[in-house]
């Protein structure tokens, strides 16, 4: 085939091409169809308003028909770094009409920095010669508009998901003159197609040229979301035929509508009816919960709630009211609830599965998405995706079959998606992503736009993650979204950090909350005022946990085998996995309490032991189990059960620990009503609270710690918590901890939760002579932490762009969420012939992951040598077809279930 001679240059460069896979239509997609497809689809985009897109136009200035042609222009330049020859050269194609490659011409740098490149190349032109790339202006305004357009094209050439960088070098190794006069044309031929003829005068002003940096973010997610789309061969199959611009443009449009269509559709929002619908079990709603009902809600602009309560108290209820009430009031589209772990993630998303259609009117489809990193292997949700196959009734109520949890395979299908859906549930790590140097994150924060947060377990993050809780809330405020944090009790210092962060992104004035709040607590900040009110608390969940002490392990074991004796339950929550494993090991080597009896919970079992392990704790510590199934059971747990697990058990021993974790411990001693046998009271119909009591002896949590030392010395823990000491590097606070609760000899909630928090966090404490050097090094430790945090925050007024960040955006794979030390991912496998790996456990496609767990790095290089490990070519082999390029993998044996690991004990050291 042959093409006319004067036929556009930038008609002989690819956009698409794979040689012999699959695909709709020619060989290959020429370059400038592909460009036109992307913009087509962002042209749909603008004209549905999709994530808001077309508002954020309007903020810019733009009329609608303005921005969709705008918005066009701008997303059909996004590839315009293909355009050279080196680029070219990666494929083979066009059977000689399209351009050959040429000697020299390299590929060094990906094609959307040499986008980048190239555009400045194409701007210095015409800045000194007029090339006639853009329309023509005055000399003393060009440089104005150059800057206008430099954050334009950073947006456009930065859709692979972090902002684009001038790489002279590569640049010009890539181009050859001819593929910068190709583009150039291309550029003038788009400025004709799209009506880009003259400069909108705003765009030389400094203040609209920051609103617009102020603004990149979400348009950068929004012309990568625009890539994707325009990128799916179904819908624009590959045509490698040169056809006039105009007439091609008609055709993708209308091949846009069907591609943006596969975006589910927004779902209407229904009036808020009343609590009863989304939660029908409220008969009484709680007074946190009545308040929420009632409060005014009218202030503009958006709004900072922070609920403080205590455990059972109904905070999510209460602020789920808040948030289907703010979204009827037309204050937020969608909701995200974020949580500290994945087993609370998964929690909540088997509870808001049964609610959350509530948010929306009967008939809507709204999706519902789980958002961590091990979502894949959550059986419910992987339950809960349809697929566009299955034929959607045409009216659909909770009692349908599937209404439970249902959400689109569109968003399940990467993580990246995960927050463009309308209802997200996962780790508060997916929200922290928006705000840091990771890929895609403008895709992120493009799916946060107007939905309301709500922070759960606020109180579980060290220093460095509520630094960057603290970036997440000034950029959600600055973007006009509104945020609802749960907590069973902030210290005043960490609400006041809250507060301050999202004012300075919602522009209000520096509120100052009372250092004197009472418990429960609400607070609530919007550009009217601060507010702050004292609640009660249901009476069904205040509570009076008595505080015992003890000093060895000895009496630990002494007051289970008692506890057991009687055949009650009981817990025992270690600090570290090795104290764990000792203790179980000890009770199973002495034999006194049956083995069947036994069980051991702790971070360093295998996933599917793991979830095994949670189920069976479930079943005998949970609501709904027996006084037979409970009677003289043991569980020995680390910190895992703190959070996630909704247990119950008559007796709990707990390792020294700060008092707010000492009060989260609590909260699962008794926590059910019940009788003296442990069956579990059933409240009468119409009663809310049961008006029963438990027929239980007084709930004691029985502390191990040190004689107490009230002038204490370095070492003052003693041999018995010195995994407790490294855990909690702040010993400061683990004395106060133990000076208060040995004052009120017992955890009053309510009344006391105020005084213990304060009393163990404030600022204003003393701190005894012999841990000033532990209380200097936990300080300098935690002004590391914010200051590690805040250089790893994007700065939201540099716009999209490489220096809104302090650390390198390609080397964004070695920062991370959490501040911890680094975590090694460990396999376990079976040998399977000469050099090949079968995985631990049989489950399937997921069989590798459910044979995953994590340890620390020097935990592994301490012990890694005691173990079987594979080949060095089987590991390799292992890692690159895992893509796992630092796993490791543990051979164990299926022969017997000692040693290392086991089922039993999980991954064990030396000194196991």
């Amino acid at each position: 085939m042959q093409w006319p001679d004067d036929i556009p240059g930038y008609f002989r460069y690819w956009g698409k091409a794979r040689p012999g896979k699959i695909h709709h239509g020619d060989e290959y997609h020429l370059l400038v169809w592909h460009c036109l497809d992307v913009a087509a689809c962002a042209h749909q985009m603008v004209k549905e308003n999709r994530y808001g897109v077309t508002d954020t136009l309007i903020a810019l200035g733009f009329s609608d028909e303005e921005g969709a042609r705008w918005f066009s222009w701008l997303a059909a330049t996004h590839d315009i770094g293909k355009f050279a020859r080196g680029f070219q050269g990666l494929a083979s194609c066009g059977n000689g009409v399209l351009v050959a490659p040429l000697a020299g011409k390299k590929y060094y740098c990906r094609h959307d920095s040499l986008g980048y490149f190239l555009w400045h190349r194409l701007s210095e032109s015409w800045l000194e010669d007029d090339t006639g790339l853009l329309p023509a202006c005055s000399e003393r305004d060009a440089q104005e508009y150059l800057d206008a357009m430099d954050i334009w094209m950073q947006i456009s050439t930065g859709h692979h998901g972090i902002p684009p960088e001038i790489k002279e070098h590569e640049g010009h190794l890539a181009f050859d003159p001819s593929d910068m006069a190709a583009a150039h044309a291309f550029i003038a031929a788009l400025n004709e197609l799209f009506g880009f003829t003259h400069w909108p005068e705003c765009w030389k002003d400094a203040e609209w040229q920051k609103s617009l940096k102020q603004h990149s973010w979400q348009l950068a997610g929004a012309v990568t979301l625009a890539d994707w789309l325009g990128s799916d061969n179904t819908r624009f199959p590959w045509s490698g035929r040169p056809v006039a611009l105009a007439g091609y443009w008609a055709q993708a449009l209308n091949n846009a509508q069907a591609a943006v269509s596969a975006i589910p559709p927004a779902s209407a929002v229904s009036k808020y009816p009343g609590f009863l619908p989304m939660f029908p079990f409220l008969r009484q709603p709680t007074p946190l919960q009545q308040y929420a009902a009632t409060l005014d809600i009218c202030a503009p602009g958006p709004q900072l709630m922070v609920l403080e309560d205590v455990t059972g108290a109904g905070k999510t209820e209460a602020a789920m009211i808040l948030a289907h009430r703010m979204m009827s009031a037309g204050k937020g589209r969608g909701l995200y609830v974020g949580l500290p772990t994945m087993a609370t993630a998964n929690a909540m998303y088997a509870r808001l599965a049964e609610a959350y259609r509530a948010l929306f009117e009967i008939g809507q489809r709204p999706s519902l998405v789980l958002a961590h990193g091990g979502r894949q292997m959550s059986m419910q949700f992987r339950d809960s995706v349809w697929h566009s196959e299955q034929r959607a009734p045409e009216h659909y109520t909770a009692d349908e079959p599937g209404a439970g949890s249902e959400c689109s395979a569109w968003f399940a299908d990467s993580r990246k998606k995960a927050l463009l859906a309308e209802v997200g549930v996962g780790t508060l790590d997916q929200l922290l992503m928006a705000v840091m140097p990771f890929c895609h994150q403008s895709l992120r924060l493009l799916g946060m736009r107007d939905k309301i947060l709500l922070l759960d377990e606020v109180h579980a993050y060290d220093g460095y993650m509520v630094r960057l809780l603290e970036g997440l809330l000034f950029f959600h405020a600055a973007q006009g979204g509104s945020v609802i944090i749960l907590s069973a009790t902030l210290h005043y210092a960490l609400r006041e950090r809250l507060l301050a962060a999202f004012a300075a992104g919602a522009g209000f004035v520096q509120p100052q909350p009372s250092p004197q709040a009472g418990y429960p607590w609400f607070t609530r900040l919007t550009s009217a005022a601060l507010e702050e009110k004292k609640l009660d608390t249901r009476k069904a969940v205040a509570r009076h946990v008595s505080v015992g002490w003890f000093s060895c392990v000895d009496e630990g074991i002494a007051l289970i085998y008692r506890a057991a004796a009687a055949g009650e339950s009981v817990c025992w929550i270690r600090n570290t996995v090795d104290d764990a494993i000792a203790v179980y090991r000890r009770l199973l080597d002495e034999g006194v309490i049956p083995a069947d009896n036994l069980l051991l919970f702790h971070s360093r079992f295998a996933f599917a032991d793991r979830l095994n392990i949670e189920n069976q704790a479930l079943h005998q510590f949970g609501k709904a189990s027996s006084a037979q199934l409970r009677r003289g059971k043991v569980l020995i747990a680390t910190q895992v059960i703190e959070q996630s697990l909704d247990i119950d058990v008559d007796n709990m021993l707990t390792d020294l620990a700060p008092v707010d974790l000492l009060i989260q411990r609590a909260g699962r001693l008794q926590r059910h009503i019940r009788t003296a046998r442990g069956d579990l009271k059933i409240p009468l119909p119409g009663d809310n609270p049961p008006p029963q009591a438990d027929d239980r002896a007084q709930p004691v949590l029985h502390v191990l710690a040190p004689e107490w030392q009230p002038e204490p010395h370095p070492g003052w823990l003693g041999e018995a918590l010195r995994g407790t000491g490294y855990v909690y590097a702040d010993h400061v606070c683990l004395w106060r901890t133990q000076r208060l609760l040995r004052e009120l000899s017992a955890i009053r909630m309510p009344d006391d939760a105020r005084r213990l928090v304060e009393g163990v966090y404030g600022e204003d404490e003393p701190v005894p002579p012999g841990l000033e050097r532990n209380a200097d090094e936990a300080l300098g430790l935690q002004l590391s932490q914010r200051a590690a945090a805040k250089n790893n925050l994007l700065v939201r007024d540099r716009g999209y762009d490489r220096s809104a960040s302090d650390y390198m955006w390609d080397d964004a794979k070695d920062i991370s969420t959490r501040l911890s030390e680094e975590g090694v991912e460990v396999f376990l496998a079976y040998p399977d012939g000469e050099s090949g790996l079968r995985p631990y456990a049989d489950e399937g496609e997921f069989s590798w992951e459910m044979s995953r767990l994590q340890v620390r790095e020097t935990w592994w290089k301490k012990h890694s040598r005691q173990f079987a490990l594979p080949p060095q070519e089987a590991l390799a082999a292992f890692r690159t077809t895992m893509r796992r390029h630092t796993a490791q993998v543990l051979l164990v044996s299926e022969a017997s279930n000692t040693g290392y690991y086991s089922a039993q004990y999980g991954l064990v050291g030396n000194e196991g």
